[in-house]
């Protein structure tokens, strides 16, 4: 796989983070989707090592009708998650119909994959079961599961800017980090408040 454009956001710090942060430009009223092909969430989800590369050689045969129903339901996943993240940030419940899709989801990932024999030292391992284009929906699901399940929410921030939707994980001293960008979403902020403060004057 041509690894050598990556259209992807890394500001995350976890893979569920990478993943919510794949509709790039948000809030804008012209949000960019970088996974606008099944090739596109196989490369996202081989890059955020969610899946194996040679997992992801095999996925890549399933260019069908149903992989581009694979990717419209990850996208509905992701979403429901974004929903989910912003409650946190507005101090607010999470809807209960974004939670109970997003456990759907889960229970589905989960359902997906089966125990079989591993090499030493492991007893067994997880394999996924048939091997399917849903294979992406499901590692993306488990990947939510655990950013929600075993992350600390006070860690879990959005981007200060105005104008930036994406969250990360804040592991600054004193958990004071306030970009998800300092050379981008950082300074530009500072600009706009330093022109803002000039106007004022």
């Amino acid at each position: 796989m041509n690894l050598r454009v990556d259209p992807f956001e890394w500001a995350g710090g976890h893979p569920g983070l990478d993943f919510v942060n794949t509709l790039d430009d948000r809030p804008s009223t012209s949000p960019v989707e970088t996974l606008g092909t099944y090739q596109d969430l196989v490369r996202f989800a081989e890059m955020a090592d969610i899946i194996d590369p040679q997992l992801a050689a095999k996925l890549l045969r399933f260019n069908t009708s149903r992989a581009s129903e694979v990717v419209m339901r990850t996208r509905k996943l992701r979403e429901h998650l974004f929903n989910i993240l912003m409650s946190l940030h507005r101090d607010q419940p999470a809807k209960q119909a974004d939670l109970e899709a997003v456990s759907l989801a889960i229970q589905a990932g989960h359902q997906a994959r089966v125990l079989v024999k591993a090499a030493p030292p492991k007893l067994t391992e997880y394999c996924w079961r048939p091997l399917e284009a849903d294979i992406l929906l499901h590692a993306c699901s488990l990947a939510v599961e655990r950013l929600l399940a075993e992350v600390d929410r006070s860690k879990v921030r959005k981007c200060g800017a105005s104008d930036c939707d994406v969250f990360y994980l804040d592991h600054s001293k004193g958990q004071k980090r306030l970009w998800c960008s300092m050379k981008g979403c950082g300074n530009r902020e500072k600009q706009r408040r330093r022109r803002s403060g000039l106007a004022k004057e």
